[in-house]
């Protein structure tokens, strides 16, 4: 029975995860730090492709940015497709980012933080002529500062749920 209780209690920690991120990417934050707000989602996509790429893949990114979509009201498959380029940045070299100290692994997720920005400005440039402006770039930054904190706290809840790294 524990060891049962164990696997449910271990299949639950990623998606919990993911919703954590969703409900902090649709929390209403002060008018002062409205661009800079980080990709939530992203980074935890990126965590989980990383340390278990055999528990999320790109198919679970693709259905937590669809949900995504729904919660931020936005044009439908805008960020599920930034969700997978994620996942499949982070699958694809996922033993190598493993090797890289926690400041390179940053980098990294700034890049992948500027691809996210790019790509979902210029959606919205062709959908609702909005402009991309000097202003979105602060996500990534945030998104890539973020990086550490997001990582040691889910290194925590991966150790302490049993979830283990692919061989």
């Amino acid at each position: 029975m524990s060891r049962r209780h164990n696997q449910q209690r271990r299949t639950w920690v990623i998606p919990a995860s993911i919703a954590i991120a969703m409900l902090l990417s649709v929390v209403s934050y002060p008018d002062w730090m409205r661009y800079a707000v980080p990709h939530w989602v992203s980074l935890v996509i990126f965590y989980w492709c990383i340390a278990a790429p055999d528990r999320m893949n790109v198919g679970s990114a693709w259905i937590a940015g669809l949900i995504l979509d729904l919660l931020l009201h936005t044009l439908f498959g805008v960020h599920a497709i930034t969700a997978a380029l994620v996942a499949i940045a982070a699958v694809t070299s996922h033993q190598r980012l493993r090797m890289y100290h926690i400041w390179q692994q940053c980098l990294v997720v700034f890049v992948i933080a500027c691809i996210e920005v790019t790509f979902v400005g210029w959606i919205f440039y062709l959908t609702n002529d909005a402009a991309l402006r000097l202003v979105y770039w602060q996500a990534a930054l945030t998104t890539a500062l973020l990086w550490p904190v997001v990582y040691t706290t889910l290194r925590i809840v991966r150790q302490r749920s049993g979830i283990s790294r692919i061989r």
